[in-house]
């Protein structure tokens, strides 16, 4: 793996984000060159890549605590459907 990849990978998500965000600001401007440009583009593909990563893995882990009878709980996973239907409700 290239120092810069690895770099990209070490990141956090937050300055992952906020790289990602600078690039879009930069190519939006229009003012480099193609080649500029396309650089610029694949490392922004890079930071979304590893934003889009830890997205996935965070959902994955997010849990909803749902009450039972007894006062006890249990975890089962988050899905967006299951949030809607709460809101319904």
């Amino acid at each position: 793996m290239n120092d810069k990849k690895k770099k990209v990978k070490e990141i956090s998500f937050e300055d992952s984000l906020k790289k990602l965000e600078e690039i879009v600001e930069e190519l939006e401007k229009g003012e480099l060159s193609l080649d500029e440009a396309l650089k610029l583009y694949e490392e922004g593909m890079e930071f979304s890549d590893k934003c889009m990563e830890k997205l996935n893995e965070s959902k994955q882990k997010v849990e909803k605590i749902t009450k039972e009878g007894n006062n006890k709980y249990h975890t089962e996973p988050f899905s967006v459907q299951n949030n809607e239907e709460d809101e319904k409700e």
